[in-house]
């Protein structure tokens, strides 16, 4: 952010412009205040300052309702530890234009395809449903109204806006727009409940993909490769279709960039066998010289692995409701079903959370079966 550094006057503040970025022309005559100057045209008043040791920002109210030097005694209030008198309060945003500063100060924390998913959630729910409403204006009664008819349409998405909302009040709060005493109305509501999605394959399932796969591959079939190193790594689809031989390491891949950010993938003997003979097999079939470890037809694209996925899964006569995804869960429940922990799992994965892995983990009918019995066979022993 631009910081200019004047000894403010009301004619500077009044011939301040909006630039494409927020900027703060900040006072030479008392340092930590500042006038902050958004790209919608508003301009309000802010100091920054530590007291008693702790960090202090205020709002001060806007400009030119309030002037320079009404600024200034009430910044020399704040830093004196005076209480702000009802006749200088502070000027609370309205959601539509705080919503402008939150994105640019906090935009650059995610990734693209996390940004578009925000932007998409502020415009079509967000905006339409608080966009005219002070920030203090918002009630808990408000949000739960609302948060209740979207989830008539759409559960998943009313949880995901319902968590934007509230981190976004949390940072109004944590940059000094919400009066003392405030609480955050959209903290403890009960999201909807997320219905497990996906499924996994069995032991003869994942044979007959096998074979379908090898048989794919031996043709020089790229998109067959990326699905058989998924079903070895647990991989998601978009981490293995970006994937370059620059990662590979001897005993790990490096993915610069995943859906948790980057993070190392084990390789066990098998996988690295395997990604030899595919390196072979390209070599031998005259492939392109991509860095890329699965060179795709036309672009690396997402389609163009599903569209070879529903030959696979016919063909291996797997359910019409697989998805590519679901090689990923198979991966997870079969490692928790071999004995391996779903913290090891977990870390396998690249899972920020365990609650993550043990939605995926899965277990087959036998494997429980044979549980009941040990138990039983345990507790018999136990009682004699």
């Amino acid at each position: 952010m631009l910081n200019l550094r004047l000894s403010l006057t009301d004619a500077l503040c009044a011939r301040a412009e909006p630039g494409n970025r927020e900027y703060a022309m900040r006072d030479t005559r008392l340092p930590g205040l500042a006038l902050r100057v958004q790209p919608c045209g508003s301009r309000s008043w802010v100091i920054r300052a530590r007291i008693d040791g702790k960090a202090v920002r205020r709002s001060l109210g806007s400009f030119p309702e309030t002037g320079v030097k009404a600024a200034r005694a009430t910044a020399r209030a704040v830093l004196a530890g005076e209480t702000l008198t009802p006749a200088t309060p502070l000027t609370v945003p309205h959601f539509a234009t705080f919503q402008i500063e939150h994105e640019q100060r906090c935009g650059v924390f995610y990734k693209s395809q996390g940004l578009r998913t925000y932007r998409a959630y502020i415009r079509c729910e967000l905006l339409p449903a608080f966009g005219h409403q002070r920030l203090d204006a918002i009630s808990r009664q408000d949000v739960i109204r609302w948060f209740e008819g979207y989830s008539l349409r759409r559960p998943g998405g009313a949880n995901r806006a319902l968590g934007i909302l509230a981190q976004m009040l949390g940072r109004a709060k944590a940059w000094g727009y919400m009066p003392d005493g405030w609480r955050n109305p959209a903290r403890g509501i009960r999201m909807n409940r997320r219905k497990v999605v996906g499924t996994f394959l069995s032991d003869d399932e994942m044979a007959r993909l096998g074979s379908v796969l090898d048989k794919r591959i031996r043709t020089g079939c790229t998109a067959s490769a990326l699905l058989r190193f998924l079903t070895l790594t647990g991989c998601r689809v978009s981490e293995a279709i970006h994937l370059e031989w620059a990662d590979l390491l001897p005993d790990r891949l490096r993915l610069r960039d995943s859906k948790t950010g980057p993070r190392d993938v084990p390789l066990g003997s098998p996988v690295r066998r395997f990604l030899q003979s595919h390196r072979a097999n390209i070599r031998r079939n005259g492939g392109c010289a991509s860095g890329h470890v699965f060179p795709l037809a036309g672009r690396q694209h997402y389609e163009g692995v599903r569209s070879i996925w529903f030959i696979v899964r016919r063909e291996a006569g797997l359910p019409l409701k697989l998805r590519i995804h679901d090689l990923r869960h198979s991966f997870a429940s079969h490692a928790v079903m071999s004995g391996e922990t779903l913290f090891t799992t977990s870390r396998l994965l690249g899972h920020s959370r365990v609650q993550m892995t043990a939605r995926y983990a899965h277990l087959a009918d036998d494997v429980l079966a044979a549980t009941c019995e040990k138990l039983g066979a345990l507790l018999i022993a136990q009682t004699r």
